[in-house]
């Protein structure tokens, strides 16, 4: 009678277990937003007070400053972002208007196609940025680091600007580079699934040409601006300047032509790693091949890069260095936003029909996120 008695509460207990593990996902994901809207509160205090234990000191007021002290940096990186990301629209609002200048006055059909098909995707992405809603980083759970975080943005958003932005894969930037895609909304907060997650696979092409130029004249443009006020990092206000004039010569050289080479297509995933052992940012790439004509081309043979039935004009279709950008094929996001760098092509196999590939996030920082900027869903037009 002793052991049935002791079993009873182990019961009860595999019982509750199987009955939580049933839930419906709706009610577990509503049980997860109210978890983190409560949390939030706590894991700041947490995460601040963790970040500032080596230079706490042991007086209160010292301790109080310290905060004080991190929470004004955090305002202040939101804000230089917020800066950036409204210098990099205004960006493509420039180049949107020369490209809009060169369809018009192409006289050659191949260009003028070109043109149009450019400015097409230019337009749509600059309409989503300009009606995009900026959100803040608040919860950030350690074992699915590289997955998902939660933003300060919901449903409440949505109804003040009487219009769905926020809603079930809407695309997250930062500036032009894709950060993930919205996975939850609640009332006051939203889950990011993140481009890093192995369960996250959009659809990419490289690029190279015009394109590959722009973004690292971009990058070259925002190191120059960063460095402007960080007197702390040069010896001299001499070594400042000729540093200075090093990145802006260095960006002049950079080639600013229209040509463009679109070329293989693929999906990438990441690996979902937790922060404390994580394999870094590496995204994996697989079925890469230009099998199939489209609008930027015709098909290409796989190991030479020769357009299929021609003798000529081999290119490779991937090389280290392509830019990775979205190709639209999926259905959740739009094209053009860039996504990864090719860090790696993998050796092509004997009766292998694709690539595989590595590639870098074009996201800075990824894993120190303060701000994303959510943009409306595609489903939304």
């Amino acid at each position: 009678m002793r052991r049935k008695s002791i079993a009873y509460p182990y019961l009860a207990l595999g019982l509750i277990l199987f009955c939580w593990v049933s839930l419906p996902k709706s009610f577990s994901d509503r049980a997860r937003s109210f978890t983190v809207a409560s949390f939030t509160p706590v894991w700041k205090w947490g995460t601040k007070l963790f970040l500032d234990s080596s230079k706490r000191a042991n007086e209160t007021e010292l301790s109080r400053l310290s905060l004080e002290n991190q929470n004004l940096r955090t305002q202040i990186e939101t804000v230089c972002e917020w800066l950036l990301s409204d210098g990099k629209i205004g960006e493509q609002w420039e180049l949107y208007r020369k490209i809009s200048q060169e369809q018009n006055h192409s006289p050659d059909g191949h260009w003028r196609s070109f043109f149009e098909r450019r400015a097409s995707h230019l337009r749509k992405n600059l309409q989503k940025q300009m009606m995009s809603i900026p959100a803040q980083v608040i919860y950030r759970d350690p074992t699915s680091w590289s997955s998902s975080l939660w933003v300060n943005a919901g449903e409440e958003e949505n109804e003040a600007l009487g219009t769905e932005v926020i809603a079930k894969n809407s695309p997250v930037v930062l500036g032009a580079s894709l950060v993930g895609v919205v996975d939850f909304v609640g009332r006051k907060q939203s889950r990011i699934r993140l481009i890093t997650d192995s369960g996250l696979a959009p659809s990419v092409r490289a690029v190279r040409g015009a394109v590959q130029n722009r973004e690292l004249a971009a990058l070259l443009q925002t190191v120059s601006s960063r460095l402007e006020t960080r007197e702390d990092l040069f010896s001299s206000s001499e070594e400042k300047e000729l540093f200075l004039t090093r990145v802006a010569q260095l960006k002049s050289k950079v080639n600013f032509g229209w040509e463009d080479g679109y070329l293989a297509k693929g999906e990438l995933h990441g690996s979902s790693a937790p922060f404390w052992r994580s394999r870094g940012q590496t995204l994996k790439g697989i079925g890469f091949n230009y099998d199939y004509p489209d609008e930027e081309g015709s098909a290409r043979e796989l190991r030479t890069g020769r357009p299929v039935g021609a003798y000529s004009g081999a290119v490779p279709i991937l090389k280290e260095g392509d830019l990775l950008v979205t190709s639209g094929l999926d259905g959740v996001f739009p094209p053009g936003l860039l996504v990864g760098t090719v860090d790696w092509v993998g050796p092509l196999k004997e009766g292998n029909y694709a690539y595989e590939i590595e590639a870098k996030p074009c996201t800075p920082h990824l894993n120190d996120l303060q701000t994303v900027f959510i943009l409306p869903s595609l489903s939304s037009e």
